[in-house]
């Protein structure tokens, strides 16, 4: 018998055998591009999401900065075209000047009848007083704010919520409630700029070993990266298959 005759048998014999092999090949073939395109996107996806919250950070300082300066000093209204970043280091460098000015007794002085002046416009004196306020106690207290991350039982005993110890509590709700009391800020996920603020006992919460930065990192990403070590590489291999009932692939 011929090698051409036995393998006309075969196929008599196991018709689906070769069949099979085409549908698995055809399968891993897929699943080999599938893998290698999310591999794609992890790798460029924090790349592109960094460069555009940088360029647009920076397109935002320059179209600010230029709104109060002269237009006579404007690239794009003189040459017709613009110098990316220039808004940016003149607000750097009017910044510096600021502080230099601020800082000596004259510019003190200065900056103290400028508030004076302030304090005389009603509406402008309330939104001043406030936005001032609230600056210097963060600039005060930023070696402490924020840096503790805390497990607090909310909203019902049993549920515990992620949050960050502020400051001890003080002013009218300190006198209300005692000692021993600090302010709770519990974002909300996965938008960390709203939230609640709570006051509750120290000894109530429980303080976890774990940096602001990994704690707003568990909450943008709802639990799912908790840690600031470097994730392993992605390996395409180890995306898992599913099956179906039937005893297909699912892709």
């Amino acid at each position: 018998m011929t090698e051409e005759s036995v393998e006309k048998s075969k196929n008599r014999l196991f018709p689906n055998r070769f069949k099979g092999r085409g549908r698995i090949a055809r399968f891993a073939f897929l699943k080999f591009i599938r893998n290698r395109l999310l591999t794609g996107v992890i790798v460029a996806l924090p790349i592109f999401v960094t460069v555009w919250a940088i360029t647009a950070f920076i397109q935002f300082i320059d179209t600010s900065v230029w709104k109060f300066l002269p237009a006579s000093i404007n690239p794009k209204i003189q040459f017709g075209y613009d110098v990316w970043g220039l808004g940016l280091i003149i607000a750097v460098l009017g910044l510096i000047i600021l502080g230099s000015l601020a800082s000596n007794y004259f510019g003190s002085a200065l900056l103290r009848q400028s508030e004076r002046l302030l304090a005389r416009v009603p509406i402008v004196r309330s939104v001043y007083s406030f936005v001032k306020q609230i600056v210097v106690m963060v600039a005060e207290q930023r070696d402490k704010a924020f840096q503790e991350v805390c497990l607090i039982e909310y909203p019902k005993a049993g549920i515990w919520a992620i949050g960050f110890i502020t400051t001890d509590l003080q002013g009218a709700p300190e006198r209300t409630l005692g000692p021993g009391y600090v302010c709770v800020f519990v974002p909300t996920t996965p938008n960390p700029t709203s939230g609640f603020l709570l006051f509750s006992k120290r000894e109530d919460i429980k303080v976890l070993d774990m940096s602001p930065e990994e704690g707003a990192k568990m909450i943008i990403s709802g639990g799912m990266v908790s840690s600031n070590e470097d994730p392993s590489v992605y390996n395409p291999n180890h995306v898992k298959s599913k099956t179906h009932p039937s005893g297909k692939m699912i892709l």
